[in-house]
Protein backbone atom coordinates (compact mmCIF):
# COMPACT_ATOMS: atom_id res chain seq x y z
CA UNK A 1 0.00 0.00 0.00
CA UNK A 2 1.23 3.37 -1.23
CA UNK A 3 2.22 6.01 1.87
CA UNK A 4 -0.57 8.31 0.81
CA UNK A 5 -3.01 5.69 0.79
CA UNK A 6 -2.11 4.15 4.77
CA UNK A 7 -2.19 8.68 5.73
CA UNK A 8 -5.57 8.62 4.12
CA UNK A 9 -6.92 5.41 5.58
CA UNK A 10 -5.46 6.77 9.31
CA UNK A 11 -7.19 10.21 8.66
CA UNK A 12 -10.69 8.04 7.69
CA UNK A 13 -9.95 5.96 11.00
CA UNK A 14 -9.19 8.84 13.37
CA UNK A 15 -12.71 10.82 11.56
CA UNK A 16 -14.72 7.67 12.49
CA UNK A 17 -13.40 7.13 16.13
CA UNK A 18 -14.22 10.81 16.43
CA UNK A 19 -17.65 10.94 15.02
CA UNK A 20 -18.86 7.49 16.45
CA UNK A 21 -21.08 9.36 18.60
CA UNK A 22 -22.71 10.81 16.24
CA UNK A 23 -22.65 7.93 14.32
CA UNK A 24 -24.22 5.71 16.90
CA UNK A 25 -27.14 8.95 17.85
CA UNK A 26 -28.75 8.29 14.41
CA UNK A 27 -28.93 4.25 14.95
CA UNK A 28 -30.50 4.85 18.66
CA UNK A 29 -27.61 4.88 21.41
CA UNK A 30 -27.97 4.41 25.40
CA UNK A 31 -26.27 7.66 25.39
CA UNK A 32 -27.16 10.88 23.12
CA UNK A 33 -25.08 13.82 23.20
CA UNK A 34 -26.04 17.21 24.65
CA UNK A 35 -26.16 20.12 22.17
CA UNK A 36 -25.00 23.65 23.28
CA UNK A 37 -25.81 26.32 20.57
CA UNK A 38 -24.28 29.79 21.52
CA UNK A 39 -25.24 32.78 20.03
CA UNK A 40 -22.68 36.01 19.47
CA UNK A 41 -25.00 38.55 18.54
CA UNK A 42 -23.87 41.45 16.11
CA UNK A 43 -20.79 39.23 15.44
CA UNK A 44 -18.66 39.76 12.38
CA UNK A 45 -16.63 36.60 11.20
CA UNK A 46 -13.95 38.92 9.45
CA UNK A 47 -13.07 40.31 13.30
CA UNK A 48 -12.48 36.94 14.52
CA UNK A 49 -8.54 35.87 14.52
CA UNK A 50 -9.71 32.17 13.43
CA UNK A 51 -10.97 34.12 10.20
CA UNK A 52 -7.82 35.75 9.84
CA UNK A 53 -8.40 38.96 11.53
CA UNK A 54 -5.38 40.61 12.88
CA UNK A 55 -5.94 43.55 15.13
CA UNK A 56 -7.41 41.24 18.11
CA UNK A 57 -7.00 37.85 19.43
CA UNK A 58 -10.52 35.29 19.69
CA UNK A 59 -8.39 32.53 21.53
CA UNK A 60 -11.81 30.35 23.10
CA UNK A 61 -13.41 30.66 19.66
CA UNK A 62 -10.64 29.97 18.06
CA UNK A 63 -10.04 26.66 20.20
CA UNK A 64 -13.63 25.73 19.26
CA UNK A 65 -12.53 26.22 15.70
CA UNK A 66 -9.44 24.19 15.58
CA UNK A 67 -11.19 21.16 17.14
CA UNK A 68 -14.30 21.26 14.46
CA UNK A 69 -15.63 22.99 11.60
CA UNK A 70 -15.28 25.97 10.33
CA UNK A 71 -17.95 27.65 7.87
CA UNK A 72 -16.16 30.39 5.87
CA UNK A 73 -19.22 31.26 3.45
CA UNK A 74 -22.37 31.33 6.00
CA UNK A 75 -25.39 33.80 5.98
CA UNK A 76 -28.04 35.16 7.71
CA UNK A 77 -30.92 35.60 5.80
CA UNK A 78 -32.42 38.33 8.30
CA UNK A 79 -29.77 41.15 9.13
CA UNK A 80 -31.22 41.54 12.63
CA UNK A 81 -32.04 39.63 15.37
CA UNK A 82 -35.78 38.62 16.03
CA UNK A 83 -36.80 36.68 13.02
CA UNK A 84 -32.66 35.78 11.85
CA UNK A 85 -33.15 33.50 15.45
CA UNK A 86 -36.94 32.31 14.16
CA UNK A 87 -34.95 30.99 10.88
CA UNK A 88 -32.69 29.78 13.16
CA UNK A 89 -34.55 27.55 15.26
CA UNK A 90 -37.33 26.60 13.01
CA UNK A 91 -34.92 26.02 9.81
CA UNK A 92 -37.41 28.33 7.87
CA UNK A 93 -37.11 31.28 5.78
CA UNK A 94 -38.42 34.65 7.04
CA UNK A 95 -41.33 34.54 4.99
CA UNK A 96 -42.11 30.52 5.57
CA UNK A 97 -41.70 31.01 9.27
CA UNK A 98 -44.28 34.86 9.26
CA UNK A 99 -41.97 36.23 11.77
CA UNK A 100 -40.68 39.60 10.43
CA UNK A 101 -41.23 42.47 12.63
CA UNK A 102 -40.78 43.26 16.42
CA UNK A 103 -45.35 43.48 16.02
CA UNK A 104 -45.19 39.91 14.83
CA UNK A 105 -44.92 36.52 16.94
CA UNK A 106 -43.47 33.24 15.70
CA UNK A 107 -46.59 31.19 15.62
CA UNK A 108 -46.95 27.95 17.80
CA UNK A 109 -47.43 25.39 14.89
CA UNK A 110 -44.04 26.43 13.48
CA UNK A 111 -41.56 23.87 15.23
CA UNK A 112 -38.59 24.61 16.57
CA UNK A 113 -35.45 22.63 17.38
CA UNK A 114 -36.30 22.78 21.23
CA UNK A 115 -40.10 21.62 20.89
CA UNK A 116 -38.05 18.31 18.86
CA UNK A 117 -35.47 18.04 21.25
CA UNK A 118 -37.83 17.96 24.09
CA UNK A 119 -40.27 15.69 22.78
CA UNK A 120 -37.04 13.21 22.52
CA UNK A 121 -36.31 13.53 26.44
CA UNK A 122 -33.81 16.52 26.06
CA UNK A 123 -34.18 18.89 28.87
CA UNK A 124 -34.12 22.30 27.24
CA UNK A 125 -33.05 25.34 28.39
CA UNK A 126 -31.96 28.93 27.08
CA UNK A 127 -30.29 31.95 28.79
CA UNK A 128 -31.22 35.15 26.77
CA UNK A 129 -29.02 38.10 26.26
CA UNK A 130 -30.74 40.98 25.17
CA UNK A 131 -34.58 41.99 24.87
CA UNK A 132 -35.21 41.27 20.90
CA UNK A 133 -35.32 37.24 21.60
CA UNK A 134 -38.17 37.90 25.07
CA UNK A 135 -40.01 35.08 25.19
CA UNK A 136 -43.33 37.46 23.96
CA UNK A 137 -42.24 37.15 20.42
CA UNK A 138 -42.63 33.64 20.73
CA UNK A 139 -38.81 32.11 20.67
CA UNK A 140 -39.15 30.12 23.84
CA UNK A 141 -41.48 27.43 22.10
CA UNK A 142 -40.47 24.27 23.85
CA UNK A 143 -37.99 25.51 26.35
CA UNK A 144 -38.36 24.22 29.62
CA UNK A 145 -36.38 26.88 30.76
CA UNK A 146 -36.37 30.32 28.79
CA UNK A 147 -33.99 32.76 31.31
CA UNK A 148 -34.66 35.90 29.82
CA UNK A 149 -34.03 38.17 32.60
CA UNK A 150 -32.39 41.35 31.63
CA UNK A 151 -30.43 44.12 34.16
CA UNK A 152 -29.06 47.02 32.06
CA UNK A 153 -30.94 49.75 29.82
CA UNK A 154 -29.71 49.35 26.11
CA UNK A 155 -29.68 53.72 25.75
CA UNK A 156 -28.28 55.33 28.71
CA UNK A 157 -28.10 59.18 28.74
CA UNK A 158 -24.74 60.27 29.25
CA UNK A 159 -25.73 63.57 31.23
CA UNK A 160 -27.73 60.84 33.81
CA UNK A 161 -26.00 58.03 33.88
CA UNK A 162 -27.68 55.42 36.61
CA UNK A 163 -26.01 55.45 40.10
CA UNK A 164 -23.54 52.89 40.80
CA UNK A 165 -25.50 50.34 42.40
CA UNK A 166 -28.87 51.69 41.53
CA UNK A 167 -31.73 49.12 40.96
CA UNK A 168 -32.93 49.21 37.43
CA UNK A 169 -37.00 49.52 36.79
CA UNK A 170 -37.92 46.25 35.47
CA UNK A 171 -40.77 46.91 32.78
CA UNK A 172 -42.88 43.86 32.31
CA UNK A 173 -42.43 42.32 29.11
CA UNK A 174 -46.44 41.97 27.04
CA UNK A 175 -47.11 41.19 23.52
CA UNK A 176 -49.35 43.70 22.53
CA UNK A 177 -51.42 43.76 19.10
CA UNK A 178 -51.54 47.28 18.53
CA UNK A 179 -48.86 48.43 16.89
CA UNK A 180 -48.57 52.04 19.21
CA UNK A 181 -48.83 50.38 21.83
CA UNK A 182 -46.44 47.65 21.29
CA UNK A 183 -43.78 50.32 19.81
CA UNK A 184 -44.17 52.56 23.36
CA UNK A 185 -43.44 49.12 25.19
CA UNK A 186 -39.95 48.54 23.08
CA UNK A 187 -39.27 52.12 23.40
CA UNK A 188 -39.48 51.83 26.84
CA UNK A 189 -37.76 48.64 27.41
CA UNK A 190 -35.03 49.94 25.92
CA UNK A 191 -34.69 52.52 28.42
CA UNK A 192 -35.09 50.20 31.20
CA UNK A 193 -33.82 46.63 31.31
CA UNK A 194 -32.98 45.44 28.07
CA UNK A 195 -30.12 43.32 28.16
CA UNK A 196 -27.74 41.47 30.58
CA UNK A 197 -24.26 41.87 30.27
CA UNK A 198 -22.18 38.98 28.72
CA UNK A 199 -20.49 37.94 32.39
CA UNK A 200 -23.91 37.59 33.60
CA UNK A 201 -25.09 35.17 30.87
CA UNK A 202 -22.29 32.88 31.54
CA UNK A 203 -22.69 33.14 35.49
CA UNK A 204 -26.42 32.20 34.43
CA UNK A 205 -25.37 29.24 31.68
CA UNK A 206 -22.61 27.98 34.18
CA UNK A 207 -25.31 28.08 37.54
CA UNK A 208 -27.52 26.11 34.98
CA UNK A 209 -25.61 23.14 34.45
CA UNK A 210 -24.54 22.83 38.19
CA UNK A 211 -28.60 22.77 38.98
CA UNK A 212 -29.87 20.40 35.72
CA UNK A 213 -27.59 17.45 35.47
CA UNK A 214 -30.27 15.92 33.39
CA UNK A 215 -28.73 14.49 29.99
CA UNK A 216 -29.31 14.75 27.06
CA UNK A 217 -29.91 18.71 27.00
CA UNK A 218 -30.05 21.03 24.65
CA UNK A 219 -28.69 24.53 25.51
CA UNK A 220 -28.75 27.74 23.89
CA UNK A 221 -26.49 30.35 24.98
CA UNK A 222 -27.34 33.89 23.65
CA UNK A 223 -24.64 36.88 24.13
CA UNK A 224 -25.13 40.37 23.68
CA UNK A 225 -21.47 40.25 22.93
CA UNK A 226 -20.42 43.64 20.09
CA UNK A 227 -23.61 45.29 19.97
CA UNK A 228 -24.08 48.59 19.75
CA UNK A 229 -24.85 50.09 23.15
CA UNK A 230 -25.87 53.96 22.42
CA UNK A 231 -25.62 56.92 24.63
CA UNK A 232 -28.04 59.55 24.07
CA UNK A 233 -25.99 62.33 23.18
CA UNK A 234 -26.40 65.13 20.56
CA UNK A 235 -23.02 64.59 19.29
CA UNK A 236 -23.40 62.66 16.40
CA UNK A 237 -19.87 61.93 15.16
CA UNK A 238 -18.17 61.33 18.58
CA UNK A 239 -20.95 58.64 19.52
CA UNK A 240 -19.72 56.59 16.08
CA UNK A 241 -16.95 57.35 16.98
CA UNK A 242 -17.20 55.69 20.69
CA UNK A 243 -19.03 52.65 19.10
CA UNK A 244 -17.17 51.89 16.66
CA UNK A 245 -13.89 51.97 19.60
CA UNK A 246 -16.24 49.55 21.50
CA UNK A 247 -16.53 46.73 18.84
CA UNK A 248 -13.69 44.49 19.08
CA UNK A 249 -12.58 45.28 22.65
CA UNK A 250 -16.68 43.70 22.99
CA UNK A 251 -15.89 40.87 20.99
CA UNK A 252 -12.73 40.39 23.20
CA UNK A 253 -15.31 40.46 26.17
CA UNK A 254 -17.56 37.54 24.40
CA UNK A 255 -14.99 35.71 23.81
CA UNK A 256 -13.61 35.21 27.37
CA UNK A 257 -17.49 34.51 28.55
CA UNK A 258 -17.29 31.96 25.81
CA UNK A 259 -14.14 30.96 26.79
CA UNK A 260 -15.27 30.77 30.46
CA UNK A 261 -18.36 28.73 29.73
CA UNK A 262 -16.54 26.53 28.17
CA UNK A 263 -14.12 25.81 31.00
CA UNK A 264 -16.84 25.49 33.04
CA UNK A 265 -18.36 22.86 30.57
CA UNK A 266 -15.73 21.24 30.30
CA UNK A 267 -15.09 20.94 34.32
CA UNK A 268 -17.88 19.65 34.82
CA UNK A 269 -16.79 16.27 32.85
CA UNK A 270 -19.48 17.56 29.59
CA UNK A 271 -16.99 18.43 27.19
CA UNK A 272 -16.71 15.19 26.14
CA UNK A 273 -20.61 14.36 25.67
CA UNK A 274 -21.72 17.70 24.38
CA UNK A 275 -21.40 18.62 20.92
CA UNK A 276 -21.23 22.80 20.56
CA UNK A 277 -22.41 24.89 17.57
CA UNK A 278 -21.50 28.57 17.69
CA UNK A 279 -22.77 31.27 15.16
CA UNK A 280 -24.14 34.76 15.11
CA UNK A 281 -27.43 36.19 14.40
CA UNK A 282 -26.22 38.53 12.16
CA UNK A 283 -23.11 40.85 11.17
CA UNK A 284 -22.33 44.38 11.76
CA UNK A 285 -21.62 47.79 9.01
CA UNK A 286 -19.04 49.62 10.35
CA UNK A 287 -19.46 52.67 8.33
CA UNK A 288 -19.52 50.65 5.05
CA UNK A 289 -21.91 51.83 2.72
CA UNK A 290 -22.29 55.03 5.15
CA UNK A 291 -24.09 52.95 7.83
CA UNK A 292 -23.59 52.03 11.40
CA UNK A 293 -25.10 49.09 12.40
CA UNK A 294 -27.35 46.31 10.94
CA UNK A 295 -30.92 45.88 9.81
CA UNK A 296 -31.37 48.43 7.10
CA UNK A 297 -29.48 47.10 4.60
CA UNK A 298 -28.47 43.58 3.35
CA UNK A 299 -25.25 43.86 2.33
CA UNK A 300 -22.48 41.38 3.29
CA UNK A 301 -20.79 43.52 6.59
CA UNK A 302 -24.34 42.09 8.20
CA UNK A 303 -25.34 39.24 6.42
CA UNK A 304 -22.27 37.16 6.09
CA UNK A 305 -21.69 35.27 10.23
CA UNK A 306 -19.25 33.00 11.47
CA UNK A 307 -20.17 29.52 11.86
CA UNK A 308 -18.50 26.83 13.73
CA UNK A 309 -19.54 23.43 15.24
CA UNK A 310 -17.31 21.43 17.29
CA UNK A 311 -18.58 17.07 17.73
CA UNK A 312 -18.43 15.46 21.08
CA UNK A 313 -15.01 15.21 21.04
CA UNK A 314 -12.34 17.04 18.72
CA UNK A 315 -11.69 16.80 15.50
CA UNK A 316 -8.17 15.06 14.79
CA UNK A 317 -7.52 17.75 13.17
CA UNK A 318 -10.01 21.26 12.17
CA UNK A 319 -11.66 21.55 8.80
CA UNK A 320 -12.60 24.88 6.85
CA UNK A 321 -15.61 24.63 4.25
CA UNK A 322 -16.20 27.19 1.73
CA UNK A 323 -19.14 26.07 0.83
CA UNK A 324 -22.05 28.57 1.19
CA UNK A 325 -24.36 27.61 4.00
CA UNK A 326 -27.21 29.20 5.66
CA UNK A 327 -28.14 30.20 9.64
CA UNK A 328 -31.32 28.73 8.63
CA UNK A 329 -28.87 25.10 8.44
CA UNK A 330 -28.30 25.47 11.75
CA UNK A 331 -31.60 23.66 12.98
CA UNK A 332 -31.35 20.31 10.34
CA UNK A 333 -27.63 19.98 12.07
CA UNK A 334 -28.52 19.88 15.33
CA UNK A 335 -31.45 17.45 14.86
CA UNK A 336 -29.55 15.42 13.28
CA UNK A 337 -26.39 15.67 15.93
CA UNK A 338 -29.64 14.05 18.06
CA UNK A 339 -30.95 11.59 15.38
CA UNK A 340 -33.92 13.10 14.83
CA UNK A 341 -35.51 13.53 11.10
CA UNK A 342 -37.46 17.37 10.92
CA UNK A 343 -41.07 17.08 8.78
CA UNK A 344 -40.48 17.82 5.76
CA UNK A 345 -41.19 21.18 3.89
CA UNK A 346 -38.19 23.15 6.25
CA UNK A 347 -35.58 24.77 3.90
CA UNK A 348 -32.73 24.62 5.89
CA UNK A 349 -30.36 21.12 4.99
CA UNK A 350 -27.98 19.44 7.36
CA UNK A 351 -24.04 20.47 7.03
CA UNK A 352 -23.26 17.30 9.33
CA UNK A 353 -21.58 16.13 6.83
CA UNK A 354 -18.76 18.22 6.73
CA UNK A 355 -17.24 17.01 10.10
CA UNK A 356 -16.48 14.09 7.79
CA UNK A 357 -14.90 15.56 4.49
CA UNK A 358 -18.23 14.85 2.92
CA UNK A 359 -19.59 17.25 0.22
CA UNK A 360 -22.25 19.39 1.10
CA UNK A 361 -25.46 19.11 -0.64
CA UNK A 362 -26.85 22.71 0.71
CA UNK A 363 -27.58 24.95 -2.40
CA UNK A 364 -25.19 27.34 -2.78
CA UNK A 365 -27.42 29.90 -2.51
CA UNK A 366 -29.65 32.11 0.22
CA UNK A 367 -32.78 34.33 0.45
CA UNK A 368 -31.92 37.64 2.36
CA UNK A 369 -34.50 40.36 3.29
CA UNK A 370 -34.98 43.00 6.28
CA UNK A 371 -37.98 44.76 7.35
CA UNK A 372 -36.87 46.92 10.02
CA UNK A 373 -35.97 49.39 7.41
CA UNK A 374 -39.85 49.76 6.59
CA UNK A 375 -39.91 51.19 10.62
CA UNK A 376 -39.95 54.92 10.95
CA UNK A 377 -37.12 55.04 13.04
CA UNK A 378 -34.60 53.23 10.28
CA UNK A 379 -36.65 54.77 7.39
CA UNK A 380 -34.99 56.55 4.80
CA UNK A 381 -35.24 60.64 5.11
CA UNK A 382 -36.18 62.25 1.96
CA UNK A 383 -36.41 65.32 3.55
CA UNK A 384 -34.38 66.24 6.34
CA UNK A 385 -35.89 70.18 7.31
CA UNK A 386 -39.73 68.22 7.37
CA UNK A 387 -38.09 64.73 8.77
CA UNK A 388 -40.10 63.48 5.65
CA UNK A 389 -39.28 59.28 5.96
CA UNK A 390 -40.26 56.66 3.47
CA UNK A 391 -39.67 52.93 4.83
CA UNK A 392 -38.39 50.41 2.71
CA UNK A 393 -38.39 46.19 2.97
CA UNK A 394 -34.93 45.34 1.32
CA UNK A 395 -35.24 41.60 -0.31
CA UNK A 396 -32.33 39.58 -2.31
CA UNK A 397 -31.11 36.68 -3.38
CA UNK A 398 -27.04 35.95 -2.95
CA UNK A 399 -24.74 32.85 -4.72
CA UNK A 400 -21.39 32.67 -4.58
CA UNK A 401 -20.90 35.27 -7.40
CA UNK A 402 -23.92 37.48 -7.39
CA UNK A 403 -25.89 39.34 -4.67
CA UNK A 404 -29.13 40.73 -6.76
CA UNK A 405 -31.14 43.35 -4.21
CA UNK A 406 -34.85 45.00 -4.51
CA UNK A 407 -35.29 48.18 -2.51
CA UNK A 408 -38.59 48.26 -2.16
CA UNK A 409 -40.82 51.25 -0.80
CA UNK A 410 -43.78 49.60 1.56
CA UNK A 411 -46.08 50.97 4.20
CA UNK A 412 -44.56 51.90 7.80
CA UNK A 413 -44.91 48.80 9.51
CA UNK A 414 -44.94 49.77 12.86
CA UNK A 415 -48.11 52.14 12.13
CA UNK A 416 -51.34 50.06 12.85
CA UNK A 417 -52.90 51.45 9.68
CA UNK A 418 -49.76 53.15 7.32
CA UNK A 419 -51.35 55.10 3.96
CA UNK A 420 -50.23 53.14 0.98
CA UNK A 421 -47.13 54.41 -0.74
CA UNK A 422 -48.11 55.98 -3.43
CA UNK A 423 -47.71 55.46 -7.14
CA UNK A 424 -45.51 58.06 -8.13
CA UNK A 425 -43.11 57.66 -4.87
CA UNK A 426 -42.68 54.17 -5.54
CA UNK A 427 -41.93 54.63 -8.90
CA UNK A 428 -39.49 57.38 -8.45
CA UNK A 429 -37.42 55.05 -5.01
CA UNK A 430 -38.22 51.31 -6.00
CA UNK A 431 -34.67 50.79 -7.00
CA UNK A 432 -32.72 47.37 -8.12
CA UNK A 433 -29.00 46.39 -7.56
CA UNK A 434 -26.68 43.24 -8.70
CA UNK A 435 -23.03 42.85 -7.24
CA UNK A 436 -20.54 40.60 -9.15
CA UNK A 437 -19.18 39.16 -5.44
CA UNK A 438 -16.26 37.08 -7.14
CA UNK A 439 -15.11 41.12 -8.33
CA UNK A 440 -16.27 43.03 -6.09
CA UNK A 441 -16.51 41.61 -2.36
CA UNK A 442 -17.47 44.70 -0.86
CA UNK A 443 -20.42 45.69 -2.90
CA UNK A 444 -19.55 49.27 -4.15
CA UNK A 445 -20.22 48.52 -7.91
CA UNK A 446 -23.91 47.82 -9.08
CA UNK A 447 -23.28 46.05 -12.41
CA UNK A 448 -27.28 45.26 -13.17
CA UNK A 449 -27.15 47.22 -16.56
CA UNK A 450 -23.95 45.15 -17.51
CA UNK A 451 -25.47 41.63 -16.60
CA UNK A 452 -29.53 41.91 -17.14
CA UNK A 453 -30.07 38.45 -17.76
CA UNK A 454 -28.52 37.34 -14.00
CA UNK A 455 -30.31 40.41 -12.18
CA UNK A 456 -33.73 38.53 -14.07
CA UNK A 457 -32.91 35.24 -12.93
CA UNK A 458 -32.45 36.17 -9.13
CA UNK A 459 -35.76 38.35 -9.19
CA UNK A 460 -37.89 35.52 -10.57
CA UNK A 461 -36.43 33.42 -7.57
CA UNK A 462 -37.38 36.66 -5.00
CA UNK A 463 -40.45 37.39 -6.92
CA UNK A 464 -41.91 34.20 -8.43
CA UNK A 465 -40.40 30.99 -7.62
CA UNK A 466 -40.06 31.58 -4.15
CA UNK A 467 -36.78 30.80 -2.53
CA UNK A 468 -36.18 26.79 -2.59
CA UNK A 469 -39.53 25.83 -2.56
CA UNK A 470 -41.99 26.79 -4.89
CA UNK A 471 -44.87 24.85 -2.41
CA UNK A 472 -44.85 27.51 0.17
CA UNK A 473 -46.62 31.63 -0.01
CA UNK A 474 -44.35 33.45 -1.93
CA UNK A 475 -42.79 36.62 -1.34
CA UNK A 476 -45.93 38.96 -0.53
CA UNK A 477 -46.12 41.15 -3.42
CA UNK A 478 -47.62 45.28 -2.49
CA UNK A 479 -49.95 46.14 -5.05
CA UNK A 480 -47.96 49.17 -5.84
CA UNK A 481 -44.66 46.88 -6.21
CA UNK A 482 -46.57 44.32 -8.57
CA UNK A 483 -47.55 47.48 -11.28
CA UNK A 484 -43.92 48.87 -10.88
CA UNK A 485 -42.84 45.01 -11.65
CA UNK A 486 -45.57 44.81 -14.12
CA UNK A 487 -44.37 48.10 -15.83
CA UNK A 488 -41.15 46.82 -15.96
CA UNK A 489 -42.25 43.12 -17.44
CA UNK A 490 -41.34 41.09 -14.51
CA UNK A 491 -44.86 39.64 -13.70
CA UNK A 492 -47.72 39.12 -15.94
Amino acid sequence: MRRSSIATSLTILALLVVLSPLVTIVGGPSRRSNIVLITVDTLRPDHLSCYGYGAITTPAIDRLAGEGVLFENAFTDVTWTTPAMASVMTGLYAPHHGLQSSYERLAPERKTIAEYLRAQGFDTAAIIGSFPLDAIFGLDQGFRTYDDHFTAPLAIDPAHPPAAGSAIEHVESRFNADRQAMGEFIAKKVEHDAYRPDDQVTDAAVQWLAGHRHEPFFLWVHYFGPHEKPQLTDDFLEERRRQLAAYDPDIVIADREVGRFLAALGAAGLAQRTAVVLHADHGQSLLEHDEFGHGRYIYDTTQHVPLIIRPPRALPQPLRVDHLVRNLDIMPTILELAGITPESGIDGVTLLGALSGTPLRAPEETYVETYLSANRLFADILDVANDTRLGFRRVGFRTMQWKFVVNDPVPFADMANPPPVDPETHRRYYTEQLYDLGHDPGESHDVLQEHLDVAQTLRKRIWQEQPLGSDKAAVRIEPSTRERLKSLGYVD
